[in-house]
């Protein structure tokens, strides 16, 4: 190779050298991070749910309350017990709405036209949370819902084998007990299988160690 195409060579590689060295120093560089990428809620498909709309063999019964700070089981008559399949959409708004919840006492309204309006308190999140699953119409054909007794015992029947959230709002506490007023979910996440007979599930709010 002559010797001045050698050169035009050397010339065309520490260009190279110099404009990658370049980059690297610049992404270093404080500021310059991209910022990390947020969980994103899954798309619904319905094709996760299918399975659950048919009618099934299995059946399952238990007792939803919540446990007062002196340890009593805080049951509501009447309070609904909703069944939730378990698929990746319903899966992070458990997760993100249930088992962990985002909302804390001194978050201020989302809207600036609520400015004037009392910051929420951990008793709207339950609510807010069943809330904004209910009213996907998607979802719809495939949530099955039920109401506690005035012990809280509920039953389900009919129901397709596969992995379920059971969940209940209960608010109760109202007259004689109205010192120990309570307002939450209790839950419970169980697989169920074709004919099978669950009983005697405990649903709470996973302050005891029956979670």
């Amino acid at each position: 190779m002559p010797l001045r195409n050698r050169l035009l060579c050397v010339v065309v590689l520490l260009l190279l050298f110099g404009i990658l060295w370049s980059n690297a120093v610049q992404a270093a560089e404080p500021g310059n991070v991209s910022p990390a990428k947020t969980a994103q809620p899954p798309v619904l498909n319905e094709k996760d749910f299918f399975s659950y709309k048919q009618k099934g063999r299995s059946t399952l019964a238990g007792q939803a309350f919540l446990s007062s700070p002196s340890g009593k089981a805080i049951t509501q008559a009447g309070a609904p017990v909703h069944l939730i399949p378990i698929t990746p959409y319903t899966r992070f708004w458990f997760d993100h709405n249930v088992r962990t919840t985002s909302c804390s006492p001194t978050e201020a309204p989302a809207s600036p036209e609520s400015i004037t309006t009392a910051p929420r308190t951990p008793t709207d999140c339950p609510q807010e949370a069943l809330t904004r699953l209910q009213t996907e119409k998607r979802l719809t054909p495939y949530l099955r819902t039920t109401r506690a007794n005035p012990t809280g015992h509920f039953w389900f029947t009919k129901i397709p084998a596969g992995r379920y959230y059971i969940v209940s709002l209960i608010d109760e506490g109202a007259g004689p007990r109205q010192e120990e007023r309570l307002m939450g979910l209790a839950w419970l996440s169980i697989e169920l299988d074709a004919g099978e007979k669950l009983t005697n599930l405990v649903v709470t709010d996973c302050k005891t160690s029956l979670c």
